[in-house]
């Protein structure tokens, strides 16, 4: 019992490590939100896709972290390191969904045009 207790604490310590890291950054304050509407919007969004890749980043090294632990406690049965790949790449393609998404908030802000 005691072991089993020692490893679901060790998997909850090691899958807080990423909160820990990104607690480590420093806080940006967000822009104030003045100016025309669509500079308004921008403002908006560029926050928002912030605060949700952090998040999605979070629980994408979450997912590493549990295709890991699939993955050493498959003892080679083809079907469950399936699983642990899948979850793997799952998890990799929502990172670069994420950051598409982030680059392409970047690039319609900086692509609009200036006039009025």
């Amino acid at each position: 019992m005691l072991k089993k207790i020692f490893a679901i604490g060790s998997v909850a310590a090691v899958a807080a490590l990423p909160l820990l890291a990104a607690a480590q950054t420093p806080i940006v304050q967000p822009t104030p939100v003045t100016g025309d509407p669509l500079q308004q919007l921008f403002g908006i969004l560029n926050t928002l896709t912030n605060w949700l890749l952090t998040a999605l980043i979070v629980l994408a090294g979450i997912f590493v972290i549990y295709a890991g632990y699939k993955y050493l406690l498959a003892a080679g049965d083809p079907e469950a390191v399936g699983t642990a790949k899948n979850v793997l790449i799952y998890a990799a393609v929502a990172v670069a969904v994420g950051l598409l998404a982030k680059v392409l908030v970047e690039q319609a802000a900086v692509a609009r045009p200036h006039g009025h």
